[in-house]
């Protein structure tokens, strides 16, 4: 079975109880995760390593999470991005997915759900023609 260990995920959030959310579910899950609370750090740890998927904020200081995901499209175009959002509106979700967001998911969410939308996502990606998911 391939172990979901394999696959690199970025957080990107502003709230530290946030990014510890995600840590918090997604590493006892397998998943290898990293934190960054903003757009421009995010950017130099993706410059750094190679990651399959990432999750960011919508509303942030300095970058907001659609330029965020513009700037990841243009360095990891196979990563697929999820919009995590305390504002979600319609608006908010349609312009996110136009713009290249594989989904987003409200906060707060639930450990189900994010585990749900990040095995959604990663089914999506081509791993050698391996299930990429647990």
């Amino acid at each position: 079975m391939h172990k979901a260990a394999s696959h690199k995920i970025l957080a990107i959030d502003d709230e530290q109880i946030v990014r510890m959310s995600c840590e918090r579910i997604l590493r006892p899950a397998g998943y290898d995760i990293d934190t960054s609370a903003d757009g421009p750090n995010a950017l130099k740890m993706i410059d750094a390593k190679r990651y399959d998927l990432v999750l960011t904020d919508l509303k942030m200081p300095n970058m907001d999470g659609l330029e965020v995901m513009a700037e990841i499209k243009k360095r990891l175009p196979d990563a697929k991005v999820i919009i995590v959002t305390g504002y979600s509106t319609l608006d908010n979700a349609v312009k996110a997915t136009l713009t290249g967001a594989y989904n987003y998911i409200e906060k707060p969410f639930s450990p189900e759900s994010l585990l749900a939308v990040v095995r959604d996502a990663l089914k999506e990606r081509v791993f050698n023609g391996e299930d990429p998911c647990p």
